[in-house]
């Protein structure tokens, strides 16, 4: 089974070669400003469109499954195969278009990643947040308030703020 930073390097390649400029969310970017990264099981990308990405993928051999709203275009590819599993999400919101602008080497800012933690909000993303917050690196929080507030998550972030 190959270790998640090669499939995250490889797909990362893959998905370039396709002109999709991936950007990598999820728990590997998290992982680049907690305290210590944690285990995931998958890598996950946020790309502007899916392009040929399901044919490229299905002719290298991986299982793919979209999802997608009736008569629209899908919105995520599930790749599967090969001991690795890749989601990519195609950036359907002002935020997520934002997000991918303001990316850096390929990777979400940290404000991003935490405005994606605040939305997602499983135990997982409670404790990366927790743990970026912790490490006391510099962000922008205003523009961090200014998201959660849009996407009515406001208490999530006040109640992940330190108190004080």
């Amino acid at each position: 089974m190959p270790e998640i930073e090669d499939s995250y390097a490889d797909f990362r390649e893959r998905l370039e070669a396709l002109g999709l400029e991936p950007v990598l969310i999820g728990a590997l970017a998290a992982g680049r400003y907690r305290l210590a990264p944690r285990a995931t099981t998958d890598v996950d990308f946020l790309v502007r469109r899916l392009g040929d990405l399901v044919g490229a993928m299905e002719r290298d051999g991986f299982s793919v499954d979209v999802m997608a709203e009736p008569g629209e275009e899908p919105y995520v590819a599930f790749i599967r195969g090969k001991g690795v599993r890749v989601d990519v999400l195609v950036a359907e919101t002002d935020y997520q278009r934002e997000a991918l602008d303001r990316a850096v080497d390929g990777v979400l800012t940290v404000e991003d990643v935490l405005v994606h933690k605040l939305l997602a909000w499983r135990p997982r993303d409670r404790d990366d947040v927790a743990s970026i917050l912790a490490t006391g690196r510099p962000f922008d929080e205003g523009y961090v308030a200014r998201w959660a507030e849009m996407w009515g998550v406001a208490d999530r972030w006040a109640a992940a703020r330190p108190a004080g």
